[in-house]
């Protein structure tokens, strides 16, 4: 599973690369794709998670905005895959959460920082040290902050549903991660 785990991040940075020239110097309000690379920390809020692996974890997600016409309460939705790792004792323990999401501005655009906030439910891929793949529900909230026209920081919350590990340990792999992203 390891292995698997390091093909889905290598993949996922090769197609957010691949896709930054379609996007590069594209308007999402245009209905133009717009490719958003992210990298930070993902910290398990579960006592379960943060013994089997650690406080904190790696983090790095891809967000593509498809340019919908269509803007639920004058939002923008985001297609993401984000992958969170940690390595555990020589075991890879992560989360893939796929998700779809949809942020509104919190502040003008007119505001040199703006703001954002939304949330979106997601399929989380899981393999903890004592579980195979476990595949569960989930939720992600995002706040986020526009630092010009293309960088950003933003902070997301996952809840995802409980699970048992092989061991009868229940889990759940919610948590808060930190990022800094470039849009492209």
């Amino acid at each position: 599973m390891r292995g698997l785990g390091l093909r889905l991040l290598v993949g996922m940075v090769v197609a957010g690369l691949c896709a930054a020239p379609l996007a590069a110097g594209a308007d999402a309000e245009a209905g133009r794709w717009q490719v958003s690379l992210k990298c930070g920390a993902f910290f398990p809020g579960h006592g379960a998670m943060r013994d089997e692996a650690g406080h904190e974890w790696w983090y790095v997600g891809v967000d593509l905005d498809p340019g919908f016409q269509y803007k639920p309460g004058n939002g923008t939705v985001r297609l993401g895959a984000d992958f969170d790792f940690r390595d555990a004792q020589g075991r890879g323990v992560f989360t893939i959460p796929v998700t779809a999401k949809v942020t509104w501005p919190i502040s003008p655009k007119t505001e040199a920082l703006r703001m954002y906030g939304g949330l979106g439910p997601g399929v989380y891929f899981i393999n903890s040290r004592h579980s195979g793949a476990v595949v569960k529900p989930g939720l992600q909230f995002v706040a986020g902050m526009d630092l010009g026209d293309r960088a950003f920081v933003e902070v997301a919350y996952d809840w995802v549903s409980a699970f048992y590990d092989s061991n009868g340990t229940p889990l759940r792999a919610d948590g808060v991660k930190a990022a800094f992203g470039i849009r492209f």
